[in-house]
């Protein structure tokens, strides 16, 4: 039986949500994309949680966001630690600042009583002040994690609490403000239809700050596969850098510098010994970073081995990544003549092999619906393919091919629109 084995996740991330008509309701959850995440919470997309789905709390925003795990299985367990801090159990107990509370359920039946523990309701400091807390216990403080607040007064908070508080936070955890940056209007009129657009923003969103800002994917580590996969094609650095044996039989465990001018090659057991030989921690089983023996530049573990990850499991992620965007055309200029009316709209577009829907510059009839594009939604519901129709010239008044009449395009709705969702 063969496993498909699945690259790392390029982001997955823990957030918390605060209600913008009441600062007191807050929410804790984790999904490897904030942007479509806050629209199901908000109801502008399907899913989201029964918590968040109180019209009296809606719009959420997100206060911050907390990535960098090895995996989403660690995101999790971040998670439901940040949650549940008055029981996890990677916080000792002299550490604690949540104090358990225990609740008692009767049974209306037999009258039996049973004890659980009861759901705290934490103000945003006691949420800021066990995520501080989080980061510097031991089940975390290795871990490569970056905190990333939207809301300025929500940043002002966790800064007077990190003034207060005794332990500092590992130097190689980042935390900075991250408000999303003013974004100049753009002329419509020459804009290409609107699929593009949304596609063309979000690209262009990345890196300006704010939730659109995030990077969920793999874009940050494309000029190192492709450096990657350039150096063992050529077969030039075909030895460890480190222990000088030959990699060949190891090719799925090579690491590779990420210097574009380092051609350093490394088996994954030998650059972990020398990062952690060099690290002051002695219990340590796994090494957060490190300088090339080669060229003395400073990595990441976790970018190598996402990337090895990346580049031996992710096949199609990788020909997706590499493969050039193509850029829309604007629309067709009005008034071509001695064409018909669909071929004068289709001759401003350019053609999108990554998306199957078809594209209409013309307002649709009444029994059509537009429907979004969402690059990041991996379910396709449906895909329809039209046959290719042949225009037949109006000043003939002849049929030369025999056509009937015309008959109705009928598209039924989807089952799956009836789908319960389950958080």
């Amino acid at each position: 039986m063969s496993i498909d084995l699945k690259p790392i996740p390029a982001f997955y991330c823990c957030y918390l949500l605060r209600s913008t008509l009441r600062h007191t309701a807050l929410y804790v959850g984790s999904t490897p994309n904030p942007p479509r995440r806050l629209a199901q919470h908000n109801g502008v997309a399907r899913g989201g949680a029964v918590r968040t789905a109180r019209n009296h709390l809606r719009p959420w925003e997100m206060a911050c966001i907390i990535s960098g795990f090895p995996s989403n299985i660690a995101a999790l367990q971040f998670e439901w630690a940040w949650q549940n801090t008055h029981l996890t159990k990677r916080i000792s107990d002299e550490q604690r600042l949540t104090a358990r509370e225990t609740k008692v359920d009767v049974s209306p039946k037999r009258g039996r009583a049973r004890k659980r523990p009861a759901r705290l309701r934490a103000s945003l400091t006691d949420k800021l002040s066990n995520l501080h807390l989080l980061l510097r216990v031991p089940s975390f403080a290795r871990w490569p994690l970056e905190v990333r607040f939207f809301c300025k007064d929500v940043y002002d908070v966790w800064l007077r609490w990190s003034e207060r508080v005794n332990g500092e936070i590992r130097p190689g955890v980042k935390v900075f403000l991250d408000v999303k940056q003013p974004v100049e209007p753009s002329d419509e009129s020459a804009e290409p239809p609107r699929a593009q657009i949304n596609r063309a923003r979000k690209r262009e969103a990345i890196g300006k700050g704010g939730i659109e800002g995030v990077d969920v994917g793999y874009s940050k580590l494309k000029d190192h596969v492709a450096k990657s996969l350039v150096v063992l094609a050529e077969g030039e650095a075909n030895r460890c850098a480190i222990c000088v044996e030959n990699i060949e039989n190891q090719a799925q465990t090579v690491l590779v510098c990420s210097l574009a001018i380092c051609k350093a090659v490394f088996h994954m057991t030998c650059l972990a010994q020398s990062f952690l030989d060099k690290e002051s921690q002695e219990n340590a089983v796994l090494p957060t970073s490190g300088k090339c023996p080669q060229c003395k530049s400073e990595l990441q573990w976790v970018n190598l081995v996402k990337e090895m990850s990346l580049r031996v499991r992710g096949e199609a992620d990788v020909a997706k990544l590499m493969k050039k965007p193509k850029k829309p055309k604007a629309k067709a200029v009005k008034g071509n003549k001695g064409l018909p009316a669909d071929a004068a709209a289709d001759e401003g577009l350019e053609e999108d092999d990554s998306d199957t829907n078809t594209v209409f510059e013309e307002p649709l009839p009444d029994d059509w619906h537009f429907q979004e594009d969402n690059d990041d939604d991996r379910m396709s519901v449906a895909s329809i393919s039209s046959n290719s129709s042949t225009w037949l010239d109006p000043r003939s008044h002849t049929n030369p091919i025999g056509l009937g009449p015309r008959l109705e395009v009928v598209i039924d709705d989807s089952d799956w629109d009836d789908v319960e969702v389950l958080d």
